[in-house]
């Protein structure tokens, strides 16, 4: 189950760069400090952690009610990477999560993930059903741009759930089957997970093996047979209960909860995403 609800309280000289250097007390999961690198991953990660405010009321389900969720990008491997004229952060970007539930009874979700090294920015749009498990309901569409000046600097793609369980997209003007998903039809988007884990972290603790579920990941990949499972708890950098997800074709990612249902940290193979406000 969840943590009892807590303050964020953070290891003493959090903020001394030697201690970090040195500390192997980050779960590895998230443990991404490099000597040469300056600011350090952990450094980075807590400071982050510092800005957002655990104590903002319990999620709303109250209709037009919107919750917004900001995430720093921070890069696992930092070599490589275009820092411009600054080093004093590690970010990348960010990664923004709206959504609220309307008259019809959905969630509607509107994603923003912003890479400023790369210039790439994504958003998605979606809509759920309003369940610990947030299937995905009748269309979503995705903006893709990035920064270059040539035909492929914009993708467009627009996906839909026919009633016999295909998923079929439609990305700049060419129409393709994803795949099928089983009767009923329960099909949920990674971006959607940041509610799910929450809602069924119990349920995922008390199973030995944790859960099935099938995933549209980024709303244009099918990813059938995926499972959540429990990880551990840990208490630093605070005090958190970790799931991991897993599947074919799925690159494991690992979410991060506190004690009041956020997800604070979700790392995945290359980028690790670290809370840092929240609203609603």
């Amino acid at each position: 189950m969840l943590t009892t609800p807590h303050p964020v309280k953070f290891p003493k000289h959090a903020n001394n760069h030697n201690t970090m250097a040195n500390s192997n007390a980050q779960h590895w999961s998230f443990d991404y400090n490099y000597g040469s690198q300056n600011p350090q991953f952990a450094q980075e990660l807590i400071s982050t952690l510092r800005g957002y405010n655990p104590e903002v009321s319990d999620r709303q389900t109250q209709i037009g009610k919107t919750i917004k969720h900001i995430y720093n990008i921070l890069p696992n491997y930092w070599r490589g990477y275009s820092r411009g004229d600054t080093d004093e952060q590690l970010s990348l970007g960010t990664a923004t999560i709206e959504r609220n539930i309307a008259n019809d009874n959905l969630w509607h979700y509107s994603v923003q993930y912003e890479n400023t090294t790369s210039g790439e920015n994504l958003r998605m749009q979606f809509r759920c059903s309003d369940t610990p498990f947030r299937f995905l309901t009748d269309s979503w569409c995705v903006d893709a741009r990035n920064s270059g000046k040539d035909e492929y600097s914009r993708l467009t793609c627009a996906g839909h759930l026919t009633s016999d369980g295909e998923v079929k997209l439609r990305i700049n003007d060419t129409e393709i089957v994803a795949g099928t998903v089983g009767s009923p039809v329960e099909l949920t988007c990674n971006w959607a997970l940041f509610d799910v884990i929450p809602a069924l972290g119990q349920t995922i603790q008390a199973s030995d093996n944790g859960i099935d579920i099938t995933l549209l990941e980024d709303l244009e990949q099918l990813r059938p047979k995926s499972r959540l499972g429990f990880l551990e708890s840990i208490q630093t950098p605070i005090p958190l209960d970790g799931y991991y997800l897993y599947g074919p074709g799925l690159l494991p990612s690992y979410w991060w909860l506190d004690g009041y249902g956020n997800v604070v940290i979700a790392s995945s193979m290359f980028e690790t995403l670290v809370l840092r406000e929240r609203m609603g």
